[in-house]
């Protein structure tokens, strides 16, 4: 495999290169609070009652069965100890590949039937999660899931609690309105219109990204289907395993060191040329300080 020159989606899928859907899968089960309860239950021993827990309960074990405990470690720790093996691979998408002339027919060949292999083993049909086709894109993911970490943050622990419309300015959040208020801007009538709709953008979307998280514990991503029965977010929650979060530094740079394309396993995001320009600029340094 490492002697093949692939190009495309389809190839980065045979080589286990993870994409930003995996990601942002993985952030939003860290915010998801059915996720949560079933990592309380399997991972943690707890017991909890059974009204506590919803309906369809056993979609979120069956999730959790599948990708594991995702707290208070890295995206590409995650992937690489076993999140990858959870997901089937697009049969539809093209695999484009170099031959190297130089090489004679049977390694070639040898090559390639390896290759195969590794592409039929991918996509055998044992129940692995298959992302969901939609208008979803990486930009609302990002940004919605920005605005819920903003929040967890500013809800009182850590940071003063915060205003709704305040979260949309401290986030950046991608709308004309918030040029029209500043962050230390006293209410008064001049702004109570603004204030108002960025209240409602924030709530509309905070409760886009808690669809996006249950149905993200329920196997289906990227999905905002509405959800009968949801808990709110428990930002207390969010901001508190982060804040008590220890990143391995060292392990981190052994990573580096050994993987030219480590970014693309660091943020699949950021590190694919593809994507890199939709979203913010990743910084490595503060991702892994987690402020």
């Amino acid at each position: 495999m490492g002697k093949l020159t692939g190009f495309g989606s389809g190839f980065e899928e045979v080589v286990d290169l993870p994409n930003y859907k995996h990601e942002y899968m993985f952030n939003y089960l860290r915010l998801s609070p059915s996720y949560w309860l079933a990592h309380r239950i399997t991972s943690l021993g707890e017991v909890i009652p059974k009204e506590e827990l919803p309906k369809d309960f056993e979609k979120v074990l069956n999730t959790y069965k599948k990708l594991g405990n995702v707290y208070q470690k890295e995206f590409y720790e995650w992937w690489l100890s076993g999140g990858k093996n959870a997901f089937a691979k697009e049969k539809k998408k093209q695999v484009w590949l170099g031959i190297d002339p130089s090489k004679s027919k049977d390694q070639l060949r040898k090559e390639f039937e390896k290759f195969l292999s590794k592409l039929n083993d991918g996509n055998t049909k044992d129940e692995k999660i298959t992302f969901e086709v939609n208008k979803i894109r990486l930009n609302s993911l990002h940004h919605r899931f920005e605005l819920a970490h903003e929040r967890a943050w500013r809800y009182g622990e850590f940071y003063q609690k915060e205003p709704l419309w305040k979260l949309i300015r401290f986030c950046q959040y991608p709308s004309e309105k918030r040029k029209e208020i500043r962050i230390n801007s006293r209410r008064k009538q001049s702004n109570v219109e603004v204030r108002s709709y960025l209240t409602m953008l924030a709530s509309k979307n905070l409760k886009l990204a808690l669809n996006t998280a249950e149905n993200a514990a329920r196997g289906k991503f990227p999905c905002q289907d509405p959800i009968d029965g949801l808990k709110e977010f428990d930002y207390e929650r969010i901001a508190k395993l982060e804040a008590t979060y220890e990143p391995d530094f060292k392990k981190f740079e052994e990573f580096k060191n050994q993987n030219k394309d480590y970014m693309k396993y660091m943020s699949p995001s950021h590190g694919h040329k593809r994507t890199r320009k939709k979203i913010p600029k990743f910084n490595i340094d503060e991702a892994m300080k987690k402020e």
